[in-house]
């Protein structure tokens, strides 16, 4: 077995040495975001944990919650959790150091990452529901959860198990279940809840220490390009990169699919070709339906004037997963040439299921949501489906756009800002006069 220093000596090449300034200088930016983030949600998790729960809040926090850690883990599970690039795969597979010794410390920071995301998430349940546990028993049993299911991601890759139809029911089942609270509250908890919790995530996190030893090859590649071009996406500002691997991704793991002949009229055939697309690919309607509870549960924690606002956001969010033939369309002219329409009656064909399911969206919240009425339902279908639109049909990105110096902050590129807002821009209207109506 290789001694202490062989592994320093390989994490080293593993990890080039950053001067402390340039460590200094990425650190800034960061430190600004988590500050601004860290002060908002502080001020959110304040007003909840000041006011009592609500009936029924503990039935919402514990549905809440399920929600969280399935997504987390399809999340987890989509980009490993464990991954590794391929000049990091030729030190693990080649060096005689046992992998295991490579991967821990990586695996160590999702532990702690994990840990940091549910000790946050009950100020988070908090804010929505008001106070459900006490704090300090609530952050426990949160930073106890996020170490749990991080921890059974890594062991879940191991085996090469892929729950992902499963987590996907689960979060199904547990949106409409926030609707349905039943006269339920919480006991004082005993006082051992905390120390059993971390004894679960601690025998999880020990079985995820011994599973890294055994990931293969695959195993570790499988996340590495989705996180590279998740990293490429957000440094150009273009989702659409993202959006293509993703898509990928999912045609390769359907495998193969049953042909049908498409009868009607070219229009007809289109806009049946969205729903269809819409049946191969599910967790569009899942995010879709995840979407309804959301306005509810910003007005059960009082946040009563951004109501609307919020419906607007969500609105937006929901129609845009239904817009995958409208993006492909107006994205590729290879395909509008071979379909042999018209560019307007081709985008005009592909916005209407986005806009029926605006339209179904907007009405069912409107009738379960306080403090949203009709109008606002109108406006927030209009324009969710107006912003989709103008999203879709953006040129691309021109990075030789105009920069503009603004003396001590430095060169803003405004003419950058200008493309990406083609879309956003109008929502932020319209999201102001919603909250004036």
């Amino acid at each position: 077995m290789p001694d202490r220093g062989a592994v320093t000596a390989v994490r080293r090449r593993l990890r080039a040495p950053v001067p402390w300034r340039v460590r200094v200088v990425r650190a800034y930016p960061l430190l600004v975001n988590v500050s601004i983030t860290g002060l908002v949600g502080a001020g959110w998790a304040s007003a909840g944990l000041s006011g009592a729960g609500r009936p029924g809040s503990a039935w919402v926090a514990l549905w809440l919650s399920v929600l969280a850690a399935a997504v987390l883990l399809k999340v987890l599970l989509a980009v490993g959790p464990v991954f590794a690039g391929a000049d990091r795969l030729f030190w693990v597979f080649s060096s005689p150091v046992p992998r295991g010794e490579l991967l821990r410390p990586r695996l160590a920071w999702l532990l702690a990452g994990g840990a940091a995301a549910g000790a946050v998430w009950p100020a988070v349940v908090s804010g929505v529901v008001g106070t459900v546990l006490p704090p300090f028993v609530a952050v426990g049993i949160g930073a106890a959860a996020g170490v749990a299911v991080v921890a059974v991601a890594v062991v879940l890759q191991r085996v090469r198990v892929r729950p992902q139809r499963w987590l996907s029911v689960l979060a199904g089942v547990a949106v409409p279940a926030l609707f349905m609270p039943p006269d339920w509250d919480v006991r004082e908890p005993a006082s051992g809840v905390v120390a059993v919790a971390w004894a679960v995530a601690i025998t999880l996190a020990g079985v995820a220490l011994e599973s890294v030893r055994h990931l293969r090859r695959f195993d570790l590649a499988a996340g590495a390009v989705l996180a590279g071009v998740a990293r490429v996406s957000v440094s150009w500002f273009d989702l659409a990169l993202l959006g293509a691997i993703l898509a990928e991704r999912r045609a390769r793991a359907l495998g193969r699919v049953k042909s049908a002949r498409l009868r009607g009229s070219r229009l007809v055939v289109l806009v049946w070709s969205d729903v269809l697309r819409l049946r191969r690919s599910p967790n569009a309607l899942l995010v879709w339906a995840a979407l309804l509870p959301v306005p509810g549960l910003v007005a059960l924690g009082g946040e009563v004037e951004v109501v609307a606002a919020v419906h607007l956001v969500a609105a937006f969010l929901a129609t845009d997963r239904l817009a995958a033939g409208l993006k492909s369309v107006c994205r590729s002219p290879a395909l509008r040439r071979a379909l042999g329409l018209p560019d307007r009656t081709l985008r005009l064909a592909h916005l209407a299921f986005p806009a029926a399911g605006a339209v179904l969206w907007c009405a069912v919240t409107t009738a379960i949501t306080p403090h949203v009425t009709v109008l606002n339902g109108v406006v927030s279908a209009v324009g969710a489906v107006a912003a989709v639109y103008r999203i879709a049909t953006r040129p691309p990105v021109d990075y030789g756009a105009a920069i503009v110096s603004v003396g001590f902050y430095g060169p803003a590129p405004l003419g950058l800002v200008v493309q990406l807002s083609r879309g956003p821009a109008l929502l932020a209207v319209l999201a102001v006069a919603q909250t004036a109506l």
